[in-house]
């Protein structure tokens, strides 16, 4: 495990410290691994060269670090801590899950204390961000919000057509809402953010920034 996290360099779910000095960093870093993907927080090691320190009494630094989290962080976030020996040196392995929040500092509250993780950086979370974090939080899901400032035009339902036509499927009008394609909200129907997304006349100039990764499962079972 350790040789593994040591292979890789700091980034979106890894993080490295020297030690247990700066306590509000390393819960910082708890909290905004915890509202994005989960995530690993090696302390022991210098950040910039991964040159091994160890700590002098890793079980109290167990502790500190338990009481930390349970003090500091809400909703309630108990993340895994391990000590690790490494060429005769302690190290202290924080697995932080990602799971359903916003959590956020106690101290700073719900509204500024939600950070989120950019790259190898804690970034607070702006009221946007923390929206979106709600929403998943009730299983509600960015793609399948409606997009509201545009008509069901904005769809090339022809070109959803072909692509279904593939594997020898009609898109009927039952299908586009059953599909998530075209939402009700309020009595009226709209275009999903997903259909935009896929197959959208002008999704470049919607969502600019937007990027789709896509994955397929090996075999028949519902391991990549």
């Amino acid at each position: 495990m350790i040789r593994n996290l040591l292979a890789k360099d700091e980034g979106k779910t890894l993080e490295f410290k020297e030690n247990c000095r700066s306590l509000c960093g390393i819960v910082r870093t708890a909290v905004a691994f915890a509202n994005m993907a989960g995530g690993s927080i090696v302390i022991g090691l210098r950040d910039k060269t991964k040159d091994v320190v160890g700590l002098p009494d890793p079980l109290a630094e167990e502790e500190r670090l338990a009481s930390a989290f349970a003090d500091n962080i809400t909703p309630l976030l108990v993340p895994d801590i391990q000590i690790h020996s490494w060429r005769d040196r302690e190290l202290i392995v924080v697995t932080v899950p990602h799971s359903v929040g916003p959590y956020y500092i106690r101290s700073e509250g719900p509204e500024s204390g939600v950070y989120i993780r950019l790259d190898s950086t804690n970034r607070r979370a702006g009221q946007e961000i923390i929206a979106e974090i709600k929403l998943l939080a009730r299983n509600i899901f960015f793609d399948e919000q409606p997009c509201m400032e545009i008509n069901s035009e904005a769809i090339d339902f022809r070109a959803a057509s072909e692509f279904f036509s593939q594997v020898s499927r009609k898109l009927p009008r039952s299908k586009q809402r059953s599909l998530g394609l075209l939402v009700n909200y309020s009595g009226r129907e709209f275009p999903s953010r997903g259909a935009i997304l896929l197959f959208g006349k002008k999704r470049k100039t919607i969502f600019p920034d937007a990027i789709i990764r896509c994955a397929r499962f090996r075999g028949k079972d519902t391991h990549i």
